[in-house]
């Protein structure tokens, strides 16, 4: 999970979007979890019918918010195509 990260840049302060695609009924949860994290990141749903969402972060929480999914995944959730990039517009996916 964290060879995802290596594209991310820890010696600045942008705005990474983490974008995966989950169950909708699994979005609440993982919301909470990331919120339990503080300043870890804001989860946003993009598309609720196809459950891609997306967790914005910096930079330099980048692989705190990655290694909370990876745990969520090891907790059978299903997270799947994930991918992080650097990106300041917040109103795309």
């Amino acid at each position: 999970m964290l060879n995802l990260y290596d594209s991310v840049s820890s010696l600045n302060s942008k705005c990474v979007k983490i974008k995966f695609i989950t169950d909708i009924n699994d979005v609440l949860y993982i919301n909470s979890i990331i919120d339990s994290y503080e300043g870890v990141g804001i989860v946003r749903t993009i598309d609720s019918a196809n459950g891609k969402v997306v967790i914005f972060t910096s930079s330099g929480m980048c692989k705190y918010a990655l290694n909370v999914l990876k745990s969520l995944k090891d907790e059978g959730l299903d997270i799947r195509d994930i991918i992080v990039e650097e990106n300041e517009e917040v109103d795309s996916y």
